[in-house]
């Protein structure tokens, strides 16, 4: 197998974003988990998240740069198997293809499922789009004892294959001087005799600067949605009325599902007579051990040990390793800082705003940097870990039977973990669940009880200086809430949201994480979080001193005093804490660990505290996120019966104690 040598062509430059034209784009395409973002990573000069799981990418990312000495706008979209689209995901790429009528498309096939892959490029092929076919994962393949014989797949596709490996950049050079090369338009099989003519035919109906490609036929005939799309663009009178005649007929002798179903048994007669000539088998002994492990992790009796385990570990390594570097960073960086500053402001105010009690930087920054950073350097190296091994997808083949209450499946277990890194994004991911039932349960329960990644950080690092009861207690009451509103949900949404859907997941082999991706997955996260969390943490505590200056907080305190210091047993200051999670959770977070730390909080007022704050409303950015996903209403009516959950199921943990 001939793979490049480690990418060294010249770097393509980042440009301005600028209106491109279709001929200027190249959309890179392919199956969920095949490499793309990798690949988009190595040619765009950027970094987006790349982890062993299907659906990493959920909307298009978009890069202009300087490519071969042009200006492209190079496209990354969400992985799909086919083109008809079932989820809102696959809506976007399918958007992408046939909406933007992209001039080139960069086909990122998988070694270790070449059937599939070649199943999709004779899809994409016949959009008529050139289409160069990178063939990814090819040194994986290899040592799983698959050899594939890319020069006999070349002559069968009619162009040049490139084998490359895009996570550790080989054969990137070969591709980028490729990419300008002429390539074949037009489909890469024949379908029987009788859909062939009636393809011709119809094709004939349309006027020549607005023909459809042969695919986009196919799709008029097997779907009618996209029949009305075509017909809207491209035909109109007399033209449109032969259309749709020569349709009906073609409906008439065979319906559309007949049609799909003869169309798909000729792409896969197709793909596995040609991966039948160039994939060989050797000798090699593939993977035991990984395939041992990755049964176990989601086995019914053997994973939920594995999981706990795997939370125990978390739990302990936030709880141990974080504050010893939050003290180093504390004490060799940032108290000396406070002590230069209290030392050379002279005016009261000023020191005040900089470095009191709700200090620009004593709240703001160095509250930030000392107990959130160390926090999440530890929690995402352990989560990145778990997403390069593989070991979230079979997580959510073994969670998919507990979920059925809920009337979901194991798949949305993704969004739900992908939760506790950032619940916006988690909010955006639940498009890859196929019915509107179930993004609205998934939505509300990331909203309701999971927390994000500095949250869920700051939890641990209080719970692992408490009694194990703490934890129990807490995660208790939050599991139970999400367990009573997942299957009250289930019952109250109504069927015209749309039914559950099969549960049906690819699974990535388990292996052994990559430490350089790892790293980089880790530096990026917490990159993003100084980027767009740190100055929340500084408008907060600006928001708290005026607030404390201007006695607003004491009316505010004053008005909710019965809930918080009455119904809920917490101190008034907690209400700075509820105040802060309003704008970002990680805040109050933070702030409320600050409490417990200097003694102000009892045992029975830190769990319940706990409670609230996991449960109470999301952060400004999530709701947004939930009114683009769900729209204003259920938006809306979401967070105020969050509010209300939180509020009494803090309550009732207060009595109960």
């Amino acid at each position: 197998m001939a793979v490049g040598t480690t990418f060294a062509a010249p770097l393509p430059l980042s440009l301005p974003i600028r209106p491109t034209r279709g001929a200027d784009r190249l959309v890179i395409v392919g199956l969920t988990n095949s490499g793309k973002s990798a690949l988009f990573n190595a040619i765009a000069r950027t970094y987006s998240m790349v982890a062993n799981y299907p659906q990493t990418t959920v909307e298009p990312n978009r890069k202009r740069v300087l490519l071969n000495g042009r200006g492209v706008e190079i496209v990354d979209t969400p992985g799909i198997s086919s083109l008809v689209a079932v989820t809102r995901d696959e809506e976007s790429t399918l958007e992408v293809l046939l909406g933007e009528a992209p001039g080139r498309v960069l086909f990122c096939g998988d070694a270790l499922r070449l059937k599939q892959s070649l199943i999709l490029l004779a899809q994409v092929r016949e959009l008529g789009i050139p289409t160069v076919f990178c063939l990814n994962k090819a040194d994986e393949a290899a040592r799983r004892g698959l050899v594939i014989d890319t020069d006999t797949l070349s002559r069968e596709l009619g162009s040049r294959v490139i084998e490359t490996d895009a996570a550790h950049g080989h054969g990137l050079r070969g591709l980028l001087q490729y990419l300008d090369a002429p390539q074949p338009v037009g489909g890469l099989l024949r379908y029987p005799d009788h859909l062939e003519r009636s393809l011709a035919d119809i094709g004939g109906l349309f006027a020549v600067e607005s023909r459809p490609s042969k695919g986009q036929i196919l799709r008029m005939l097997m779907t009618r949605e996209e029949e009305c799309r075509l017909l809207n663009q491209s035909a109109e009178g007399d033209r449109l009325a032969r259309v749709r005649e020569a349709i009906r007929q073609v409906h008439w002798r065979q319906p559309p599902t007949v049609l799909q179903m003869m169309v798909f048994n000729a792409r896969e007669e197709w793909a596995n007579h040609l991966c039948r000539q160039v994939v060989h088998r050797s000798l090699i002994s593939v993977g035991a051990v990984s395939r041992n492990l990755a049964w176990a992790s989601r086995h019914p009796v053997w994973g939920w040990p594995i999981f706990f385990a795997i939370v125990w570990l978390t739990f302990h390594g936030v709880g141990v390793l974080s504050p010893g570097m939050a003290g180093l960073l504390d004490g060799w960086i940032f108290q000396p800082l406070v002590r230069v500053v209290d030392g050379w402001v002279a005016q009261p105010f000023l020191k005040d705003f900089l470095v009191g009690n709700f200090g620009l930087l004593t709240m703001g920054l160095f509250n930030a940097m000392v107990t959130v950073v160390p926090i999440l350097v530890v929690f995402f190296l352990i989560m990145n870990v778990l997403e390069d091994t593989g070991y979230l997808p079979n997580l959510s083949v073994l969670a998919n039977r507990s979920l059925a209450p809920f009337g979901l499946t194991g798949k949305a277990v993704l969004p739900l973990v992908l939760g506790t890194g950032c619940n916006t994004m988690a909010t955006l991911t639940s498009r890859i669940l196929e019915s509107r039932k179930e993004r609205l349960m998934a939505i509300f329960l990331i909203a309701l009880g999971m927390p994000c990644a500095v949250q869920l950080g700051v939890m641990m690092a209080i719970l692992a200086s408490l009694p194990f009861s703490a934890f129990a207690i807490v995660w208790g009451a939050v599991a139970g809430s999400q367990i009573v509103c997942g299957v009250a949900l289930n019952r109250l949404i109504g069927s015209r949201q749309g039914k559950g859907s099969e549960f049906i997941l690819e699974l990535p082999p388990f292996r052994w994480p990559d430490g350089w991706n790892v790293i980089r997955k880790t530096y990026h996260r917490v990159k993003w979080f100084l980027v767009e969390a740190v100055p929340m943490f500084m408008a907060a505590a600006v928001l708290m001193f005026f607030l404390e200056r201007t006695g607003l907080l004491v009316k505010i305190k004053e008005f909710l005093h019965p809930v918080v210091t009455g119904f809920l047993s917490l101190p008034d200051q907690v209400t700075e804490v509820f105040i802060l999670v309003l704008s970002r959770r990680e805040v109050g977070a933070v702030y409320f660990k600050g409490l417990v730390d200097g003694g102000g909080l009892t045992f029975q007022q830190t769990v319940v505290g706990l409670v609230v704050m996991t449960l109470f409303i999301p952060c400004v950015s999530n709701t947004m996120m939930m009114i683009k996903e769900v729209g204003l209403g259920w938006a809306v009516g979401m967070n105020a019966a969050i509010i209300a959950l939180a509020v009494l199921v803090g309550g009732l943990v207060n009595l109960l104690m």
